[in-house]
């Protein structure tokens, strides 16, 4: 399913509200109550939001929800983010990729020959038709929903190699600039990817930014390079700005 802009910001005040009445999602886009049903009914049939008398809410997990649901949200933003991210990263350059879909993007624009170590099993599976790059995958924990690795292994495994650069995503950016994720299974392993790279670069596209998660990665003045959308930004935080 393609989400439209009205749909992306139904998404984004459902993760701040968990749930809106029709009424009340009519007069802020101004729009008829029929044009919001008709947007509800599409994200609640595909996965995205259920249901609730005279309005609509999250559904019941959506703190950390399928990788597929995940890919399909901002998905023209996050493209332009790992292309800029892609064209960004010298020939030969070992890089640790973590996990989340935006970072599973880049893989589709690594042309060069690079090494990439990962626990991102989606990476590794757009990377096994590239004979070009050399592919080190992490052994672990598998999680079906995220397709990623996790545990302490992972860990063990990252803390084995120096990257030139450390690429990651979040689930969320706090109001003080903060990166954060939902789990500390996943928190555990950005930070070890920032601990075991001379560059770590940020993905991070705008909607992160009226995301909830709880689980501190590290602040964004952290980060060589922020690659995202967001506006309004601090001026000392290393911004490659996406449009």
């Amino acid at each position: 399913m393609k989400i439209n802009a009205r749909q992306q910001n139904i998404l984004a005040r459902l993760r701040q509200h968990e749930d809106i009445q029709i009424d009340t999602m009519a007069e802020y886009f101004q729009v008829t109550t029929q044009t919001v049903r008709r947007d509800v009914n599409q994200l609640c049939k595909a996965g995205y939001a259920r249901r609730i008398h005279g309005g609509v809410g999250l559904p019941v997990q959506l703190t950390n929800t399928s990788y597929q649901l995940r890919s399909d949200l901002q998905f023209d933003v996050k493209d332009k983010i790992a292309k800029k991210v892609a064209d960004s990263i010298p020939d030969g350059a070992t890089i640790m990729m973590g996990i989340g879909t935006t970072v599973t993007r880049i893989a589709y624009y690594l042309k060069t020959k690079n090494r990439v170590i990962t626990n991102n099993l989606q990476v590794v599976k757009i990377l096994e038709s590239n004979p070009e790059i050399e592919v080190y995958i992490a052994g672990g924990l598998f999680r079906s929903q995220q397709q990623d690795v996790v545990g302490h292994s992972v860990l063990t495994f990252f803390n084995s190699f120096e990257a030139d650069i450390g690429i990651l995503g979040c689930a969320a950016v706090t109001e003080s600039h903060i990166a954060i994720e939902h789990e500390t299974a996943e928190a555990e392993l950005s930070q070890s990817i920032l601990h075991n790279s001379r560059q770590t670069w940020l993905v991070a596209d705008a909607s992160k930014w009226s995301g909830s998660a709880s689980v501190k990665i590290a602040s964004l003045a952290t980060f060589d390079q922020i690659y995202t959308n967001q506006t309004n930004l601090p001026q000392d935080l290393a911004i490659t700005a996406i449009e």
